[in-house]
């Protein structure tokens, strides 16, 4: 577990969800941050208000005439939602700035609420650069209730999405995102897949996923929250490689089954080649396709949840030399950096790892073939 610290907060303003604020600020921020820690009843609450106090002992913006904005979503349950500004002070004080509060049937796996929260940091803190980091559970690009978490293990994994039986589809996801973001952090498990990664590939530029299970410890925010405002460290996009970097660096350094990560640096940017690439390669080996025994694929999943597989090592089963040279070219576009420990959760041997995860079609997976083929990777690519 991470070290706690104490911290002095100052509240500054306090607005309530009933104040109608007739104008927005005038000032225009350099960039927005907004980490969406949603753990009302999933059993992530304790781990949620660590790695927030990790982020604000590590690295706050400074309040300045051309202000960086770090806002926190935190959802509990134990009182009201709300939406804070954190900032420090050039002698070290912490600020905590109340922005909104929302009702108690607030729910932060209902899409429409995560929009309402979107909206709110747009209108108090607009800025053209956004940062978004979404924690909480999740099940990549499942529907719904798709997916229960295995109970095997003593150390629990999270993923994203979970409250009071509500998690969010990865399609209505995107269609909440109606702003374009720098970059999206997934501290969640399971979303490092090409599925999730393509259906965003118009809402961001840069996704950091994991593609297997995300330990409840999350990313060491002690030592990459500055990694998240880049442009005054003169790093600029690169420093989200740092992101990974430190975040393989932590658990690999761990041992037992917290030795566990995956993570990779996705530049949405590239996707539609990488899918015009794959989409050639499924089309030409349909049949192919079809008699890969999965067994032999790289997976990513702990137990019976076989929906998670390398991309590359799937492809490789059918495609040609050259096509696989293609494919390379192409992955090597779109993934800038990729990490792997050599086991998940001391029960998965990781040999191989490409920086995605895909399905591998289930012949008698009726109800999730049919929800498969509305993604947008599926139907440009007629991976099923």
């Amino acid at each position: 577990m991470k070290r706690l610290f104490s911290i002095f907060i100052i509240s500054i303003v306090a607005l309530s969800s009933c104040v109608k604020i007739d104008n927005p600020r005038p000032q225009e921020f350099s960039r927005t941050v907004l980490f969406y820690l949603a753990c009302d009843g999933n059993g992530l609450q304790w781990y949620a208000e660590s790695d927030l106090v990790n982020l604000i002992n590590g690295y706050l913006p400074v309040r300045t005439n051309k202000d960086e904005a770090l806002l926190i979503f935190l959802d509990t349950g134990d009182g009201q939602p709300a939406l804070h500004r954190y900032y420090g002070s050039e002698n070290g004080t912490v600020y905590k700035e109340l922005v909104k509060l929302y009702d108690t049937n607030f729910n932060s796996a209902d899409v429409d609420d995560l929009k309402r929260v979107l909206d709110d940091v747009e209108y108090y803190y607009p800025s053209d650069r956004r940062g978004l980091i979404l924690w909480s559970h999740g099940t990549g690009w499942l529907p719904p209730g798709y997916y229960s978490h295995p109970k095997e293990h003593s150390v629990s994994s999270k993923s994203f999405g979970q409250e009071s039986g509500c998690e969010i589809d990865i399609k209505d996801l995107a269609d909440a995102l109606t702003r374009h973001y720098e970059f999206i952090l997934f501290d969640s498990c399971l979303m490092g897949t090409v599925e999730v990664a393509y259906q965003l590939r118009d809402k961001t530029d840069y996704i950091i996923a994991s593609s297997a299970e995300v330990l409840v410890d999350g990313f060491p925010y002690s030592v990459i929250g500055q990694d998240f405002f880049f442009d005054h460290t003169g790093k600029g996009p690169s420093a989200l490689m740092d992101i990974c970097k430190q975040y393989y660096d932590y658990y690999n350094a761990q041992s037992g089954i917290s030795r566990t990560a995956t993570v990779s640096l996705v530049d949405c940017r590239e996707l539609e080649g990488l899918a015009a690439v794959a989409g050639k390669i499924f089309r030409a080996h349909k049949a192919e396709m079809e008699k890969v025994d999965p067994s032999t694929v790289q997976h990513f999943y702990t137990a019976n949840k076989h929906w998670f597989y390398d991309l590359t090592d799937y492809i490789g089963k059918f495609a040609t030399e050259s096509e696989m040279r293609e494919l390379s070219v192409a992955m090597g576009k779109c993934i800038l950096c990729k990490y792997a420990t050599d086991w998940i959760l001391s029960v998965v041997k990781v040999n191989t790892f490409c920086g995605l995860s895909t399905y591998i079609p289930i012949k008698d997976a009726e109800t999730l073939n049919s929800y498969y083929k509305t993604l947008d990777w599926t139907r440009d690519t007629g991976a099923l």
